[in-house]
């Protein structure tokens, strides 16, 4: 049987002397009536209040709980809307709301396909912020804006389904409308980036572009303009190969039919930078050369018309040096490549382009003949 030592039993002692002790028990004393009268005070005081006074405290209270628990309700709510896709799955980090804003943010957004096929997600942005658009209210109109602060996309194709990742058969639209309550009339992404990804191509693929700043506006024509293409989009960026995208549309979104013009110029392209994806899809590299492209393109009531030019400068797609440890089939199909640039070569600036023309009444359109070069075919 356990039987305590002296050291505990002094310790046993001096707790009892402790809690016999006159001046503790003065102090617990004190102490706990002078709780007792608090907790009196406000009863006095509540009983004294009004009852508008007591209604007005209680709603102050009541509006401070619901603000703590706004953001893990958003959270929740926002969590369950990205998930209602068939074939992908939404998470989310922080929610911050902005009441005097009319809206929230949204950190840390990631949009991944179920199976755990593909290792990179469809969708992710650092930051998603939803507000009221205050400005169009003066102009009687309720609308939302969007900012995207460094959105990514990535688009990858692989040798299967599973491993196959594009977005295409969901309905974003619906998925994006409703996470807020009024239409979008002002869209804003910063800093973005688009990747397409073929990570079992051989040589793995990764092309992209990067820097993407756009800026969309009065998307639902909410100052009623009488121009015919009320809507504005304005983008650049930076792709692959250090090439600069400069891009300008207007449109009408509430026409039946497509209604836009748009000028869109891709410049300045190292094509050597391209040489994993033209060694993929195209079976040939290039030893150096500059690409450009310029396209205007309009439509209206059916009708389309516009002109697309491509440039090449500097251009060396077969390197004979380099062919001696190729075999035939490759060296086959780069002078293949090599003999249609030359047909197509402005020839006293070593400068060979297309320049397509299309309209309504003549369409052309630009085609990928199985991955092996680029031919223009009429429809």
């Amino acid at each position: 049987m356990f039987t305590a030592g002296p050291s505990s039993n002094r310790r046993s002692v001096a707790d009892g002397d402790r809690l016999h002790d006159p001046a503790q028990a003065e102090v617990r004393a004190v102490s706990q009536s002078s709780g007792t009268g608090r907790i009196s005070t406000l009863h006095t005081h509540w009983k004294r209040a009004s009852r508008l006074t007591q209604w007005v405290l209680l709603g102050v209270a009541l509006l401070i709980l619901l603000r703590l628990a706004m953001p893990f309700v958003v959270k929740s709510y926002v969590t369950r809307k990205l998930n209602r896709t068939r074939d992908y799955s939404g998470r989310i980090g922080d929610v911050n709301l902005h009441l005097w804003r009319g809206g929230y943010r949204i950190r840390g957004i990631e949009i991944q396909k179920k199976g755990g096929g593909v290792a990179t997600p469809l969708f992710s942005a650092r930051e998603l912020e939803l507000s009221l658009q205050w400005r169009e209210l003066f102009h009687g109109a309720v609308v939302g804006q969007a900012i995207v602060r460094e959105p990514r996309i990535n688009i990858v194709s692989g040798p299967t389904d599973a491993q196959t990742q594009t977005g295409k058969g969901e309905r974003w639209d619906q998925v994006i409308e409703s996470l807020f309550p009024f239409k979008f009339n002002r869209v804003e992404i910063a800093a973005g980036e688009v990747h397409f990804q073929s990570p079992g191509s051989r040589p793995p693929v990764d092309i992209y572009t990067g820097g993407i700043f756009a800026t969309a506006t009065n998307l639902t024509n909410t100052r009623d303009i009488t121009q015919r293409l009320p809507s504005g989009v304005t983008a650049r960026a930076r792709t692959i190969g250090g090439g600069d995208v400069d891009l300008h549309l207007r449109l009408n979104l509430l026409e039946p039919k497509p209604a836009f013009e748009m000028d869109c110029g891709l410049t300045n392209v190292d094509l050597v930078a391209l040489n994993d994806f033209l060694r993929a899809y195209g079976r040939f590299d290039v030893a150096r050369g500059k690409f450009a492209l310029y396209t205007s393109v309009a439509a209206g009531e059916g009708n389309y018309d516009g002109y697309l030019k491509v440039f090449f400068e500097n251009l060396d797609v077969f390197a004979w040096e380099k062919e001696r440890k190729k075999s035939v089939l490759q060296e086959f199909w780069q002078a293949i490549v090599g003999g249609i640039t030359t047909v197509f070569k402005n020839h006293p600036k070593d400068r060979p382009f297309r320049v397509p023309d299309f309209s309504d009444s003549d369409p052309v359109a630009l085609c990928n003949v199985k991955g092996d070069m680029i031919a223009m075919c009429s429809r």
